[in-house]
């Protein structure tokens, strides 16, 4: 079961990972259900607190959109699976991921 970090703007992905102060974490399993979730709230937005987050709650899946390089490569490095670019509703993305067709770049509306 993978553990996901979404940055979140209420049910949205956020529109930029950098300026967020709102995450959703949690796991869902191969059919897609979602097995446990909950929302945590930084106390000011940063890239530096959401990655340092991400490897806080073993997270094993970012779904963002508009993630700066140099944080990209930094979770990639920590083995961190990304993927960038996406826009739609969290319960879109996770339907999709489920469905093993989320990539890069994909608008879910």
């Amino acid at each position: 079961m993978a553990r996901i970090l979404i940055p979140v703007t209420g049910e949205h992905i956020a529109p930029r990972f950098d300026v967020c102060t709102e995450a959703w974490i949690g796991r869902v399993d191969e059919l897609g259900n979602i097995v446990q979730e909950r929302v945590l709230v930084l106390a000011h937005p940063s890239a530096e607190d959401m990655c340092q987050l991400a490897m806080n709650e073993h997270v094993d899946i970012v779904i963002c959109n508009g993630i700066e390089s140099q944080y990209f490569d930094y979770l990639q490095w920590k083995k961190i699976q990304v993927i960038d670019s996406v826009i739609g509703t969290v319960e879109r993305v996770l339907e999709s991921l489920a469905r093993k067709d989320l990539t890069n770049g994909v608008i879910l509306t």
